[in-house]
């Protein structure tokens, strides 16, 4: 077997031998969606035109100022529900919290010297890596499959195009792979991961529309949204709910492609600094 493949199966059984998994990043985000979903209510649409497109707002409670406006070309048609919205943002955000569960295991194999011990073959520091991203990504794919599966079945929510859906997930949780990995080298113990899991959480969260649709908010950060990599995943998911083709969020999509190969890169000059240091 080879060894990256040793590494990603590695990390996978750690996190499913983990009650956390089971319970902070399963159970809390449906019952999120739940309550987030109830609370602002069943959706309405009004309709205006701009330029050849048609804007509706999704009233997910007018007195909270949570109207989040749903764009589209010529057929485009579907309203975003509010359970719908909910359901991408929670799965979306407690994606974070996988990946830096996963995290501490690049910080444990630098304090028990089994890192030290990868790199004394010359090529094992990059399939180690290669294994590690692979593991984290995996482990965010299936617990964001898990669920979705879960919104669906219980909340009946409509994910649209299923292909779509698992390729925006696959995509995005290989971006946020490569970003926490770079954050596993860089941290120098536990603590050090500890404490960049709040501030990346509730952080990208915020610009990322998790907690709050950005429509409301100042241009500065509305620009600052576009960019975060749960605000694109969100973006996506959002096209796809409204049945939107591939090219309507195929930016969103390669915008986040390069955000894991920049990451990965930085991952791998990390840790060949590291050896040759």
């Amino acid at each position: 077997m080879n060894l990256w493949i040793r590494f990603m199966i590695l990390d996978i059984r750690l996190l499913a031998r983990s009650k956390v998994f089971y319970y902070k990043l399963i159970l809390l985000p449906i019952a999120l969606i739940f309550i987030l979903g109830t609370i602002f209510g069943p959706s309405s649409s009004s309709p205006s035109s701009n330029s050849g497109e048609s804007t509706y707002h999704a009233d997910l409670g007018m007195d909270n100022g949570l109207d989040i406006p749903i764009k589209w070309v010529a057929s485009e048609k579907q309203s975003v529900s509010p359970m719908q919205y909910e359901a991408a943002a929670m799965t979306v955000l407690f994606s974070f919290l996988t990946s830096f569960e996963l995290a501490h295991s690049l910080v444990r194999d630098k304090l028990n010297n089994t890192m030290n011990r990868i790199r004394s073959a010359p090529t094992a520091i990059r399939q180690y890596v290669i294994g590690k991203l692979l593991g984290i990504t995996l482990a965010i794919v299936v617990q964001m499959i898990i669920v979705i599966l879960c919104s669906w079945l219980v909340f009946r929510v409509n994910w649209g195009s299923i292909s779509e859906a698992l390729g925006v997930t696959f995509i995005y949780g290989l971006s946020i792979g490569s970003l926490v990995l770079c954050c596993g080298f860089w941290a120098k113990d536990h603590a050090a991961i500890s404490s960049l899991t709040s501030p990346v959480l509730y952080g990208l969260g915020f610009l990322g529309g998790s907690f709050f649709n950005t429509a409301g908010f100042p241009l500065v950060l509305k620009k600052i949204q576009e960019w975060t990599p749960n605000g694109k995943a969100i973006n996506a998911y959002l096209h796809i709910f409204q049945g939107g083709s591939l090219s309507s969020f195929v930016w969103d999509m390669l915008s986040l492609t390069v955000v894991a190969v920049l990451f990965f890169v930085l991952a791998l000059r990390s840790a060949s600094k590291r050896k040759e240091g």
